[in-house]
């Protein structure tokens, strides 16, 4: 059926080519298309089971098709009853659809999206194989004739597939780019592309103003655009965009572009295609005047003024505002990101200081003389905002959260201002923003905008004060309290790294070093045990001069316990290492300085708390000939000890004499066993011991061992910070002197030890403790004639115990029986009063018959079973004062 020619376009039926049956009229002068049986049409034909809907637009038009009701029978995943095929394509009406291609094809209730013909033509074919017409099915829509202009985006190239253009500035400097059937679903397997050229000197801005493809994964392998930063597809790549994308900007270097669309036959979806908006001009940033041709400064492709500046290795860099030192462009947003190196083996912080600033945003803008606080700072009109933090980076980078800044700077700011910097970052990104709005402020000076400097040093990732070059890892703490770690902690240490810390108080004062983490490099040899280490160093003034004592060194395998410095060092030194083989998460430790102690090691027996918290104790113990063995204890032992515990024990022996220690009890928490010691929170440290540092609960792993000279020093350190707090330790001390004749030792008050060779007191025979050392008991042994105190003891508390018993017992047969004889009494007193004995005797023989038939009580019963002799006892006789009964046997 045709149209009138105002309407420049025809709407036309025909008969599918392998069915037979006939069409009702279907096309109305409203423009409505709609399904053979659908509504009041259904009347008309309930037969036809197939119709072809064939509209042709007039020339330089398209025709468009809108759905506004869409129910067939089936489902959108299987169309086999009932179904639309969409052919959209077509460039003439006489066109085989048998080979044409198919755009789509409906069913269920899944409505086509928008369809927009290729071409003039645009065919509509309706299917169906239902047995009976269902008038709830069918499909009602709109068709119009749009003109074809704007799909015509600039001059059509020749000898290409008719979807190819040239845009030229100089004929358009603005416009929009719409894909081939925009908003109506796109060809598939089709190709378009477009050449925008523009004039020397200009940028091309692309604004995305709306985008729909197909999105296949993420870097668009089915449908995409493509845009390259330059006339051909040999030019570097902007982006390459699929999906949806919501506002999206991209900016070109130079005067030229190049876009491609292509599409593939993806699985069933109705994406619209894009629109895309263009815009050459000069007013955009010019990039190489921003760059100053820099090495590592470059310019993030795509973007209008965006900076990328990367550190190649301890170097230092400027960024600029834009047009700096003249006044910045309006409606303009550069962001700046800074990024030091990043790896297993480089870690850099970045140094932003201004050199220049006047960013201005108030019209009455003057020069800052005295910094305001950050947070009442604000710029409406221009800012600069310096991004230190992961958070707020995060912010100021991502296209839809508002922007953050730890600082925001605007107005003309002096050079001698704090405001001018240094900015530290965090880690080895800072980022910093600029941005104006369309109105501009100037005060008639000059420079305007900004200049910094930017600075990558190496990050050691330590809280000290740097004491060296930027790629030294020394470090002072002077604070009271702080802790410092291994580089990077707790990330990996660097290899081949020598990092010094300065841990350095006042005269009077001590150090206190605790661990909260200790993980070095485990190599897989025995002789990479100790390639990486930590040592602790005493720092002594002598004249002037430093004197350093080495306290430890730990690798591996150890778990540092807590350490204090020694008496007289008010600093200390710890010293890091680590080598090529391999690494670890390294270590963090905590440190306290704290007023010294009195004395090295108290004079008597010392026991109090300090002002800091801090519990000390301690002695010094002198052997002698009368005293020739003692214990040493924990605190409070066998009690739980305390946290912020510090004792020192120093055991002296005579002249010609050394000290024999033996663990007795140890339950220290930690664990300490062949391969490695964990002290972390308890430790005992013995001088001349075969181990560093002892801890657990094995005392095993305490042998007894005789120190090289005549006095021993004892410590018992517990953390500060919490403790579980087990019951501690008991160790024995026992005077000795190593001989290797038995007649160096045949004094009456010397005893020889037979496997030892140990000479001790005799007055350490037989006293219940082992006094030969290791493996060696024969000082008790043919003990059994000589009772020992404690085996006294014993027998004593046993037999005062068994005594305290049987007085007990004694007691309470007592008062049983009292209490036994006081209710007899009471029974006989009451029956006193109330009744009256009769004699009462029979000698009858058991089994006998009972006079007056009467049977015997309860009690006489009782006799009778048990009685031998057969006798019955008197029984008492019940006086009632009505009647009185008399019962015989």
């Amino acid at each position: 059926m045709g149209v009138t020619d105002s309407e420049r376009g025809l709407c036309r039926m025909s008969r599918p080519r392998l069915r037979h049956h006939l069409c009702p009229v279907v096309h109305h002068g409203d423009r409505l298309f709609a399904s053979p049986y659908y509504g009041i049409l259904a009347e008309r034909s309930t037969t036809v089971r197939g119709c072809v809907y064939t509209f042709v637009a007039g020339p330089r038009q398209r025709v468009k098709l809108e759905f506004e009701h869409f129910h067939l029978a089936g489902s959108s995943e299987s169309c086999e009853i009932e179904y639309v095929d969409i052919y959209s394509e077509l460039e003439r009406v006489e066109s085989d659809l048998l080979s044409a291609s198919l755009g789509g094809r409906y069913c269920g209730t899944v409505s086509p999206h928008v369809r927009i013909s290729l071409h003039r033509v645009l065919v509509l074919v309706f299917h169906s194989r239902a047995r009976e017409v269902d008038r709830q099915f069918g499909f009602r829509g709109r068709y119009s004739f749009i003109p074809d202009t704007k799909y015509q985006a600039g001059v059509p190239l020749d000898g290409e597939d008719g979807c190819s253009f040239l845009i030229e500035a100089s004929k358009r400097k603005k416009g929009a780019i719409f894909s081939p059937t925009y908003p109506g679903t796109y060809p598939k397997n089709f190709h378009c592309s477009y050449l925008l050229k523009g004039k020397a000197g200009q940028r091309i801005r692309l604004f995305f103003r709306d985008f729909d493809i197909y999105f296949g994964g993420e870097h668009c392998p089915y449908d995409s655009v493509t845009i390259f930063d330059g006339p051909s597809t040999s030019s570097p790549i902007i982006k390459k965009v699929c999906g949806l994308q919501q506002r999206t900007e991209l900016y070109t270097v130079g005067p030229e572009a190049l876009i491609h669309f292509n599409t593939t036959n993806p699985a069933k979806a109705d994406p619209r295609g894009f629109v895309v908006e263009y815009e050459f001009s000069t007013r955009f940033v010019d990039v190489a005047q921003l760059l100053h041709g820099q090495k590592g400064v470059t310019h993030m492709r795509g973007t209008e003024c965006d900076i990328r500046v990367e550190s190649n290795r301890e170097t230092t860099h400027y960024i600029y505002s834009p047009k700096f030192p003249d006044l910045y462009p309006p409606n303009t947003t550069c962001t700046y990101i800074l990024d030091g190196l990043q790896g297993d083996q480089n870690l850099e912080k970045v140094i932003l200081t201004f050199e220049e600033f006047a960013v201005l945003s108030d019209d009455d803008s003057t020069v800052i003389t005295e910094p305001p606080s950050l947070d009442d700072i604000t710029c409406p009109v221009a800012w600069v905002g310096v991004a230190t933090s992961d958070a707020t980076m995060k912010a100021t980078l991502s296209s839809t959260d508002e922007s953050n800044y730890e600082s925001t700077l605007c107005e003309r700011i002096p050079a001698s201002s704090p405001l001018m910097g240094p900015y530290v970052s965090e880690g080895p990104r800072m980022v910093v923003q600029f941005g104006t709005t369309d109105k501009l402020v100037t005060d008639g000076l000059r420079p305007n905008g900004f200049k910094a400097k930017v600075e990558f040093k190496t990050d050691f990732g330590v809280t000290g004060e740097s004491i060296g070059t930027s790629n030294e890892c020394l470090f002072r703490f002077r604070s009271p309290m702080g802790f410092f770690n291994s580089p990077r902690y707790p990330a990996n240490y660097p290899l081949d790294t020598n990092c010094t810390y300065f841990i350095e108080g006042n005269p009077g004062q001590q150090i206190l070093i605790h661990f909260e983490q200790f993980a070095l490099y485990v190599g897989k040899e025995e002789e990479d045990r100790c390639k990486d280490w930590l040592e602790i160093y005493d720092v002594f003034q002598d004249g002037g001069e430093e004197r350093l004592v080495l306290q430890e060194r730990y690798c591996s395998d150890t778990l540092p316990g807590p350490t204090v410095s020694a008496f007289g060092a008010y600093s200390m030194r710890v010293v890091f290492s680590s080598d090529s083989k391999g690494s670890g998460n390294g270590f963090k430790a905590l440190y306290e300085i704290r007023p010294a102690a009195k004395e090295d090691i108290p004079t008597h027996e010392t026991k109090e708390t300090r002002g800091d918290g801090a519990y000390r104790c301690g002695r010094r113990i002198r052997a002698s000939e009368t005293t020739p063995t003692g214990y040493v204890m924990s605190p409070n032992y066998p009690v739980k000890y305390n946290k912020d515990v510090h004792c020192d024990w120093e055991i002296i022996a005579r002249d010609g004499y050394k000290i024999l220690l033996t663990m007795v009890k140890m339950e220290i928490e930690g664990e300490v066993t062949a391969n490695k010691a964990h002290c972390q929170k308890a430790v005992i440290r013995v001088s001349g011991a075969p181990r560093p540092e002892y801890c657990g609960t094995n005392q095993n792993v305490f042998t007894p061992f005789v120190t090289k000279n005549s006095s021993v020093r004892i410590s018992f350190l517990t953390s500060p910070d919490k403790v579980n707090g087990l019951k501690g330790f008991n160790m024995s001390w026992t005077e000795v002197r190593e001989v290797n004749e038995m007649s160096e030792c045949s004094a009456s008050n010397e005893y020889m030890c037979t496997y030892s060779k140990l000479c001790i007191s005799s007055l350490l025979r037989c006293n219940g403790d082992a006094n030969c050392g290791y493996q060696d008991d024969t000082d008790e042994t043919h003990c059994a004639r000589k009772e020992s105190t404690t085996d006294k003891t014993i027998v004593i508390a046993g037999v005062f115990c068994g005594a305290i018993f049987l007085f007990i017992c004694i007691f309470f047969c007592y008062l049983f029986k009292s209490k036994l004889e006081r209710k007899k009494k009471r029974q006989r007193s009451h029956g006193s009063h109330h009744r009256h004995r009769q004699p009462y005797r029979s000698q009858k023989p058991v089994g006998k018959s009972i006079a007056d038939s009467e049977l015997p009580s309860p009690a006489t019963s009782r006799f009778v079973h048990h009685d031998a002799t057969g006798i019955l006892p008197p029984i008492t006789l019940h006086t009632i004062p009505d009647e009185e009964q008399t019962f015989y046997g």
